[in-house]
């Protein structure tokens, strides 16, 4: 379990409507929650359309990291889960495209393919971890 102290808070609403951490700081990783492409209202952003999809995801994702000292470069792996791995697969240079302007490697990766999501209308949710960058790793 996470000490409060871990946690970083990225928005307090969805957390707390949740009950769950969006990110936690362990001994030098940041493990993010999984992402999909909801807005601060909890609305999905782009229904129907991965690639919209993508986009919103990759933005939270940057928001998330920034809030805790990181940006993608500090990214070493994630995993998606979708409900449409041929899609996604199509859908990828939008996930490269935010890489690329970042100038980071790609992280290490796993897709796979799930019958449905929490938010019925989601096509696709990130989870992702970080290495922090050296003095942000856990506050005592």
């Amino acid at each position: 379990m996470a000490r409060w102290n871990q946690v970083v808070r990225v928005s307090r609403e969805i957390e707390e409507r949740f009950n769950l951490s969006a990110a936690v700081r362990s001994n030098g990783t940041l493990y993010l929650s999984g992402l999909t492409s909801i807005d601060d209202q909890m609305r999905v952003v782009g229904v129907g359309d991965m690639e919209a999809q993508i986009r919103q995801i990759y933005e939270r994702l940057e928001r998330a990291l920034s809030v805790a000292g990181c940006s993608l470069v500090h990214v070493v792996s994630e995993t998606a889960f979708t409900t449409d791995i041929e899609w996604l697969g199509r859908a990828a240079y939008v996930r490269d495209g935010f890489y690329e302007r970042a100038g980071a490697a790609p992280p290490a990766a796993t897709a796979v393919e799930v019958r449905r999501l929490f938010f019925s209308d989601a096509l696709v949710e990130l989870a992702a971890v970080a290495e922090l960058p050296a003095g942000r790793g856990d506050l005592t």
